[in-house]
């Protein structure tokens, strides 16, 4: 393969899931901070989006990180990411756009939300998504830890990042993830030991700063 170069920032969670592919994957991969306020214009020029994560293969763009997902996971064939019939592999990926749909707006009304009654109206609204991933992690146990079975994979990464900062949502908004949810727990526990989710991770403290102006509406 042509060296990959992935344009990420640590901040950023849809750049974090591409990271986490690229890891779980072991693909070796030179990666590139990008000061998101400031961004160079070098970078603006060969990626006129300006998004990250972006991954350069070559003369080979890509941006979103779903996308840059899905190609890092056909970029070789072990340890496969998604699973291995097409009707479980449709499964990932309803449940993958459901982190999309679902998890990370809540995440951000919650997130963003000034008054009492936004924040109680978002966190109603989280707590059914947790509710959902909690009843689907359940259903799903007896084939392992994970979404897919005993691999992490896909649907995995396409969560996790904002589940590394949940701490944002108990620190501003006072959200816990409910003891009740223990299918959920377990699995944040179990992506919390991969070598992969503790090589690239950061500390409740990093976003908790990093965060403080959004949390408070000046972003």
């Amino acid at each position: 393969m042509n060296d990959i170069e992935l344009f990420s920032a640590r901040v950023c969670p849809f750049a974090h899931r591409s990271r986490l592919a690229l890891m779980e994957k072991k693909l070796s991969f030179s990666l590139v901070d990008i000061d998101l306020h400031n961004k160079p214009d070098w970078f603006l020029k060969i990626n006129p989006i300006g998004s990250v994560p972006a991954l350069r293969q070559g003369d080979f763009l890509l941006h979103e990180s779903l996308v840059i997902n899905e190609y890092v996971n056909e970029c070789c064939a072990e340890p496969p990411l998604l699973p291995g019939t097409v009707q479980k592999r449709a499964e990932a990926r309803q449940w993958i756009n459901y982190a999309n749909a679902s998890l990370v707006p809540a995440f951000y009304r919650l997130l963003k939300a000034q008054d009492e009654e936004k924040q109680n109206r978002s966190r109603a609204e989280m707590g059914r998504v947790l509710e959902t991933l909690d009843n689907e992690l359940q259903r799903c146990k007896d084939e392992g830890p994970y979404w897919n079975g005993k691999q992490a994979g896909l649907t995995d990464i396409a969560f996790y990042p904002w589940f590394e900062r949940w701490p944002l949502l108990e620190h501003y908004r006072g959200l816990k993830i409910p003891d009740q949810f223990h299918f959920l727990r377990g699995w944040i526990e179990q992506m919390q030991q991969r070598e992969a989710v503790q090589s690239g991770g950061e500390p409740a403290e990093y976003y908790i700063e990093q965060y403080a102006a959004y949390a408070a509406g000046k972003k």
